[in-house]
């Protein structure tokens, strides 16, 4: 089980740093506006980029922590964090009103970090299954699904920068 759980691991940190690895900027809070008038291009700028930054400093720092597990259970509660975490940043993303112009990349940027989401799911359901085959398929195919969502978020980027507004900095 070590080797196949190590492979694994190294596997998913790396897959973790190529996601979030276009996120960057400064820390703070999500704050959305639940609901309320959409924010002006400037605040909502500062608001994904706040959510995508801490999402991204966090998932790097669970990356590692997952590579230098030892365990399965180790395993399992990374997982767990990881889904926890981008769970947090779809509903930190969810209580964003975007501006209008912004509209169509909120909804790829929020679709992306959903789908990461079930993907994550998938990964906790066969690392939870302890069948070291079924977890590192899983893993494969979470890696893929990571660079379809690195797709979809530069696409979002693109669709801010064609909106006018400053997309988040890497």
């Amino acid at each position: 089980m070590n080797f196949d759980l190590r492979k694994l691991l190294v596997l998913f940190a790396a897959m973790t740093a190529l996601l979030v690895g276009g996120c960057g900027g400064d820390d703070g809070d999500s704050g959305g506006d639940d609901g309320g008038d959409p924010l002006s291009e400037e605040d909502y700028a500062n608001e994904i980029n706040d959510v995508l930054t801490t999402f991204g400093e966090e998932s790097i720092t669970l990356g590692g922590e997952l590579a230098a597990s030892t365990s399965p259970e180790e395993l399992r509660s990374g997982v767990g964090d990881l889904s926890g975490l981008t769970q947090s940043a779809v509903d930190d993303l969810n209580g964003i009103e975007p501006p209008e112009e912004a509209t169509e990349a909120h909804e790829t940027l929020t679709s992306a970090l959903e789908g990461y989401l079930e993907d994550i799911e998938t990964l906790a359901d066969a690392v939870e299954s302890d069948d070291p085959t079924a977890a590192q398929d899983a893993a494969l195919e979470f890696q893929e699904s990571a660079v379809d969502v690195q797709a979809d978020l530069a696409e979002a980027v693109t669709q801010l920068e064609e909106a006018g507004i400053e997309p988040p900095t890497e």
